[in-house]
């Protein structure tokens, strides 16, 4: 009988980490994915101005992730702060949100747990930007 209790508390115990690994894994994505619709907002902005209040608000997503995730997405994305800037411009191209996707496709490579459910969540909300 105590046999059968541990094995169940065990069990318990292995599916609680399991499923709080889980959970923050997907909020890791739907912040990541957060994040590239303002990128994609900002890229198909129709003036500067709209198109720097996007940027701000990436750059708080972004900042929100490195909180979440523990690991500036920044320092992985090269030349990131250069295309936000353009983005911010308000004179975005296509192959700026191509070069983005090309930093995150370099960076998903070394990335686990969070960052890299972050990374899918940015590669996502990218796919989809017109």
């Amino acid at each position: 009988m105590k046999t059968r209790i541990i094995a169940f508390i065990a069990l318990a115990a292995v599916a609680s980490f399991v499923l709080a690994s889980c959970s923050t894994q997907a909020r890791a994505e739907r912040k990541g994915k957060e994040a590239g619709d303002q990128l994609c907002d900002a890229k198909n902005a129709d003036n500067p101005n709209d198109a720097q209040r996007h940027v701000q608000k990436a750059n708080n997503k972004l900042n929100d992730l490195a909180r979440f995730t523990g690991r500036d997405i920044r320092e992985d994305l090269r030349d990131l702060d250069r295309n936000l800037d353009q983005l911010s411009r308000g004179n975005a191209h296509t192959q700026d949100i191509n070069a983005i996707e090309r930093s995150i496709e370099e960076a998903q490579k070394t990335a686990t747990g969070n960052a890299s459910a972050a990374y899918d969540g940015l590669m996502e909300a990218l796919a989809d930007c017109d």
